[in-house]
């Protein structure tokens, strides 16, 4: 298939959320209250997961989320702090993070001279518009959609259409969407109409599918394979 357009998510694909959303607990940890233990940033990253994909199936609001998650977080580790500050803090943190998986930007560089790139992430706009900076990624991209900014996140098949428009609006068997969620990127590509490819980074385990299952088109275990996939 002759893509012309790739579509990458940013966390999970591109940036190495885990890492990132680590370092930026233990910043928020320390700064408040002088105590960090490694094991906090397990429970929170639980905590954040599932508030993300009650986003994902509408059950709450991004405004909602940003606040709901450090409630459920703190009361879990009995701390009395205010959580729209903590959460301010937090995305404060995060914004200034630069972690990017070994091989991103050198597969970037590579393609954004061939195709039409595109950044689609469901996120808060500072917090991904922060660490674009960060990453001096910006100049890759011909357009990034931020679920924030948009008003919809993935896998509503609206903000598929949002990204095509701002690419040019593009024929949907040109269009490829590179990504690590099942229930997001995956998903979204397919109500959209549009190939799929899910990146499963070194340390996670290629998902089982089930009958019925939407499945990529693609599966991958690095950004060398994507190449092949693209040649």
């Amino acid at each position: 298939m002759a893509y012309t357009h790739l579509f990458f998510d940013a966390d999970g694909t591109l940036f190495d959320f885990n890492t990132s959303e680590k370092k930026a607990l233990e910043k928020t940890l320390r700064t408040l209250c002088g105590t960090w233990k490694p094991e906090l940033a397990d429970l929170y990253h639980q905590v954040n997961k599932a508030a993300w994909k009650e986003l994902e199936k509408k059950l709450i609001t991004l405004d909602q989320l940003k606040v709901l998650r450090f409630e459920r977080f703190m009361k879990q580790i009995d701390l009395k702090f205010n959580p729209a500050e903590v959460s301010r803090m937090y995305t404060g943190f995060l914004a200034q993070s630069d972690d990017l998986f070994p091989g991103a930007l050198e597969i970037l560089e590579k393609l954004y001279k061939k195709y039409s790139l595109v950044l689609v992430t469901n996120g808060i706009t500072a917090v991904q518009r922060g660490r674009v900076k960060a990453t001096d990624t910006e100049k890759y991209f011909k357009a990034i959609v931020i679920s924030e900014e948009v008003g919809v996140a993935k896998p509503d098949p609206t903000f598929f259409k949002i990204a095509s428009e701002r690419s040019g609006n593009p024929a949907k068997d040109k269009i490829l969407m590179i990504g690590d969620s099942m229930t997001s990127d995956i998903p979204g590509a397919f109500n959209y109409g549009i190939d799929s490819c899910l990146i499963v980074m070194p340390h996670k385990k290629v998902p089982e599918f089930a009958p019925g299952d939407r499945r990529p088109d693609y599966i991958i275990r690095n950004f060398d394979q994507l190449e092949e996939i693209l040649r």
